[in-house]
């Protein structure tokens, strides 16, 4: 991506299903980073990311299971996602 703040261009990517552009579609959802703030998106996109093995949308995934954010709580899916991240490298991920 040339340019990670452009959300036009993250969207086009994500859209085309580019991992690391629904990565970071999540996070701009999330935090409300050039676009507007919207858990549930985020959430959709973060799983998308997951999907294809992304280790930091994994992780997400697992904190907004933990926290309840943009989807119900489940400690059960929290563990399976933050546990998938760990595996793919994100040392973040080893909370579980």
């Amino acid at each position: 991506m040339e340019s990670d703040s452009n959300p036009q261009e993250v969207i086009a990517l994500a859209n085309q299903n580019d991992a690391q552009a629904q990565y970071k579609l999540g996070l701009m959802y999330e935090l409300g980073m050039g676009i507007e703030k919207d858990l549930n998106q985020a959430f959709a996109w973060y799983q998308k990311s997951a999907d294809q093995a992304n280790a930091k949308a994994q992780y997400n995934l697992g904190i907004f299971y933990a926290l309840a954010k943009g989807v119900e709580k489940d400690i059960e899916q929290s563990k399976y996602w933050i546990r998938a991240a760990n595996k793919n490298g994100y040392s973040g991920g080893s909370v579980f």
